[in-house]
């Protein structure tokens, strides 16, 4: 892997992060990893890697990961580098 796609990826894992903390379930609780992998029917750990920036999602499990957000896909893969 690139230098480039090392700080994309990484860029794309702050942006998911940052939009899983600003969602609020249950009286202004934040989405864990944990709620976010019971409503995305995604790994604990890939999210993690994700949001770390250590592995590169596949289409499928970005909507799924959009899907339980409660965002569109576009939303979700729209950020500053």
């Amino acid at each position: 892997m690139t230098k480039e796609e090392e700080k994309f990826l990484k860029a794309f894992g702050k942006h998911l992060q940052a939009i899983r903390e600003g969602k609020k379930i249950r009286k202004g609780e934040r989405i864990s990893l944990r709620i976010l992998e019971q409503l995305s029917d995604v790994d604990y750990s890939q999210i993690h890697r994700i949001e770390k920036g250590q592995t590169a999602p596949s289409l499928l499990t970005l909507k799924a990961l959009a899907d339980a957000l409660g965002i569109s896909l576009s939303e979700l893969v729209t950020f500053e580098e």
